[in-house]
């Protein structure tokens, strides 16, 4: 006799075979369709988009502090110093915003980052500041599968662990 030690998966199950062992296939979306799960993706994001906050913040009172007047012409764009920390400042509480959102699948903290991109998208358009306007856009992505994905009952608590999460680098 034979010791047969390989395994096999199976797809289907008789009626009344438990559910919990089989194993389930992912249905929520995939960030660029191959990367990671999308609340993965949205915290790596808004930890992005947190220090990119964080660094704007630094950098326009830097440039109001210790610019002359020519880079302060030129950064500032004409705007007013407490405006562009305002926006910095939302920046920041909007992506900590989603982070928190994300670890807590919780969909009205990741919908206030979506509608701060938004503003933030239309401010960048407004401004011909097409860079900024595309990197609001590829932020928005994310956050609005995965409220689309809290919203079904995809991502939840239960399941992500058993059958959502996926990643390309960092499991």
């Amino acid at each position: 006799m034979t010791n047969n030690t390989a395994t096999t998966q199976s797809v289907a199950a008789p009626l009344g075979a438990p559910v919990e062992d089989l194993k389930r296939v992912k249905q929520g979306h995939s960030f660029l369709g191959c990367l990671c799960d999308m609340r993965r993706a949205v915290i790596m994001i808004n930890i992005l988009g947190v220090g990119l906050g964080i660094a704007g913040l630094l950098t326009v009172i830097l440039v109001d502090k210790y610019g002359d007047k020519e880079e302060q012409k030129v950064f500032l764009n004409g705007y007013d110093i407490w405006a562009l920390i305002a926006i910095q400042a939302a920046v920041c509480v909007g992506h900590f915003s989603g982070l928190m959102g994300a670890v807590n699948f919780s969909i009205c903290p990741v919908t206030i980052t979506i509608l701060m991109e938004i503003a933030y998208a239309v401010l960048s358009g407004l401004d011909q500041n097409w860079i900024g306007l595309g990197v609001s856009i590829f932020f928005i992505y994310p956050h609005v599968f995965l409220c689309y994905e809290l919203a079904k009952g995809i991502m939840t608590p239960e399941n992500y662990f058993r059958q959502e999460r996926q990643s390309c680098c960092c499991v």
